[in-house]
């Protein structure tokens, strides 16, 4: 009987070692089959996170290139009164106004970023780094954005309609559509053009408002914002090139 029991308990334990290994291995390839998957998905959003914030680069980049152009034509403004403003001509007055007066906002793409921030699959992201920086991306961009806010306020509340009183606008507006080189950076892409449209419009004396002591004022604010906002923009810019190197890298030893 002692023997029996013996042998038993040997059969028993080695049927217990046996079910062991046998999760202990089904545990192990589970772990490296979700493993796998993990990689895989982290590869796609690799992908995805590349083109994101390539694009928004490249719509950054532009928007701060229109900016130096507004830096430039506000410059050019502010030597003109300090010229015969008689030898200087109507169409190139009307192209810097015109150019001054723009807009631009930056928007970048979030789809990716705020889906893995709300989604909780930020973790397939192995990096830790780059999971910070995709946190807290879209909080850097409040500033910008606000300043971006007080020069389109700036403009269309007080530049905008202190231009309509004192001049015509009209000019301005065909320079401005018939701008192509200035249009396809602002846009991105080629732009059709309204030639006949400077016809339409009659020019008037615009040595009034070029030497308005207010028009000057109003070139100042826009110096002053276009530049404070230009500094932010370089500051994210330096931010999505930090986050597309890591991607870039991460995708390599992936690969």
């Amino acid at each position: 009987m002692e023997n029996k029991t013996s042998k038993y308990f040997k059969y028993a334990i080695g049927e217990i070692v046996l079910v062991v290994i046998g999760i202990l291995i089904a545990l192990k390839i589970n772990t490296w089959n979700q493993n796998k998957e993990n990689t895989k998905q982290e590869n796609q959003i690799l992908n995805q996170l590349l083109i994101e914030y390539t694009n928004n680069l490249n719509q950054l980049n532009s928007k701060i290139d229109i900016r130096q152009e507004i830096l430039k034509s506000s410059f050019i403004l502010l030597d003109y009164r300090k010229k015969d403003v008689n030898k200087i001509e109507a169409d190139s007055f009307n192209l810097r106004v015109s150019r001054m007066i723009t807009r631009p906002t930056f928007d970048p793409e979030l789809g990716v970023t705020n889906e893995l921030n709300n989604s909780g699959r930020l973790y397939l992201l192995k990096n830790e780094t780059l999971r910070n920086k995709i946190t807290s991306f879209p909080s850097l961009l409040s500033e910008v954005q606000e300043e971006e806010r007080v020069t389109f306020n700036h403009v269309e509340n007080l530049l905008i309609p202190f231009v309509s009183e004192h001049y015509q606008i009209g000019k301005i507006i065909a320079e401005f559509l018939n701008d192509a080189e200035f249009k396809k950076a602002f846009t991105l892409s080629n732009s059709e053009k309204y030639t006949l449209i400077k016809d339409l419009f009659e020019q008037v004396a615009f040595q009034p408002l070029l030497m308005h002591p207010d028009f000057e004022d109003h070139i100042a604010l826009m110096i002053s914002n276009t530049a404070y906002t230009n500094q932010q923009s370089i500051g994210v810019k330096e931010k999505i090139e930090e986050i597309i190197s890591i991607i870039k890298k991460e995708m390599e030893s992936i690969n």
